[in-house]
């Protein structure tokens, strides 16, 4: 049974009100309850919006991580569906040490460090997240388009958001990852007084290519040397799928291997539970893969892959410093994620955030995401739009470009990648 069924009202002055008088929400603790409504509204080509995963998620769910469901319904016909996430957010435990800026004078860098040192340290607070705290990605709702339109599904989704925000008394709202395509939605956003704001982008391949070959045909003497090389230094390992069996032997090490990367890398909010893998491995034993490196019978690294639709998503990862650095493990699992890609029939491979300028070196470019956030509390949601730049993580990176020639270009343009 839903928790609350809300009637819709519309302020918006711009007519909106008319327009949608015949739609409501309604809130589910899980996506079981949801049933066959969800079904019906979800999106049949996104598996991380499907029921199966997501009930797997809320069995597997990370300590602290709250789910619950909106389906928004018009008259009685589910016409949208939205993933809510509630978790706690420390700066100064999910953020690493924050740097000043290469840019900035020697005193300015000094001022800007000590001003992003505190901000880390008192920034804290409850967080209502639509969108998956787990992917990188627009994965956090979807609206039947012929049903209604951008703006209208726009004005649905936060009245419904921030709904459960006042209930649940969260200190902030975040809508995650959202595709240049709901541009035409986004004054609803500023209207609310949220703050758009952009971090890493989402590095995403298009494969035009027929064969593994092919692909490294396309690129330059320089990448494709450079690819060989990398080739060779992996000739003592071993790369080979893990069954759920053998997942579940291997979760000491695995834990240990991702617990390696997680303290390397800039932000981290979520804390995976490996047994995850585990779970994922047995539902979709078609659609998910988790590869162990191995060197002489060590595991010495995994990466794990979904495929979604016409898509395959890099998922998370782990591997010794000691093992990448003479192996250039990392760069060899991007390879290996591309020739699964073009050998599997995907027609593009979404490598997710970090390590930008590594992926771009293997013809990954760039996907500009849209973030929006309403703090709760007034001042903050004054001056959030001043604080934001201080607390997003940096990376500086130099674009590569592999190729002899565009080969993708089209796709990119018409895709929404920048």
């Amino acid at each position: 049974m839903p928790t609350a069924i809300h009637s819709f009202i519309c302020s918006d002055r711009s007519g909106t009100r008319q327009a949608l008088h015949d739609y409501r929400f309604a809130f589910y603790p899980n996506v079981q309850a949801a049933g066959v409504d969800w079904d019906v509204a979800a999106p049949t080509e996104d598996l991380f919006l499907s029921r199966r995963y997501l009930a797997l998620l809320e069995r597997h769910a990370s300590s602290g991580l709250h789910l619950e469901y909106a389906v928004f319904y018009q008259n009685d016909t589910p016409v949208g569906v939205a993933l809510f996430q509630r978790a706690y957010f420390e700066g100064r435990k999910h953020l690493r040490e924050p740097s000043a800026g290469a840019r900035l004078g020697q005193v300015w860098r000094h001022t800007v460090l000590l001003a992003k040192r505190y901000l880390t340290h008192v920034v804290r607070g409850d967080v209502l997240v639509c969108g998956n705290l787990l992917l990188s990605g627009e994965h956090g709702f979807h609206f039947n388009e012929r049903a209604l339109a951008s703006e209208q599904a726009t004005v649905l989704l936060l009245s419904a958001l921030e709904d459960r925000a006042i209930r649940w008394r969260a200190d902030a709202v975040l809508v995650k990852d959202l595709l240049p395509t709901r541009f035409s939605a986004r004054h609803q956003f500023f209207k609310r007084a949220y703050t758009e704001f952009k971090v890493q982008p989402n590095m995403v391949l298009s494969l035009p290519f027929k064969t593994f070959d092919e692909y490294l045909s396309s690129m330059t003497t320089k990448y494709r040397t450079r690819a060989k090389r990398a080739f060779k230094k992996a000739e003592g390992l071993e790369c080979r799928p893990l069954s759920a069996d053998e997942i579940l032997l291997t979760l000491p090490q695995l834990r240990a291997l991702f617990r390696s990367v997680v303290r390397r890398s800039t932000f981290h909010w979520i804390d995976l539970d490996v047994a995850y893998f585990e779970a994922i491995q047995r539902e979709f034993p078609d659609r998910f893969w988790l590869f162990g490196w191995y060197k002489k019978q060590q595991l010495v690294g995994f990466h794990t892959a979904f495929g979604n639709g016409t898509e395959l998503e890099a998922h998370f990862l782990g591997y010794e410093e000691a093992a990448n650095a003479e192996h250039q493990l990392y760069l060899n699992m991007l390879y290996h994620l591309v020739r699964l890609g073009i050998e599997a029939g995907y027609k593009r491979i979404v490598f997710g955030r970090t390590a930008l300028e590594i992926k771009s070196s293997v013809g990954a470019v760039p996907q500009t995401l849209y973030n929006y956030l309403l703090p709760r509390t007034p001042w903050l949601r004054y001056t959030s739009c001043v604080l934001m730049p201080y607390l997003i993580p940096e990376e500086q990176w130099t674009p590569r470009h592999p190729f002899k020639r565009d080969t993708t270009a089209h796709s990119f343009k018409t895709s929404g990648l920048s």
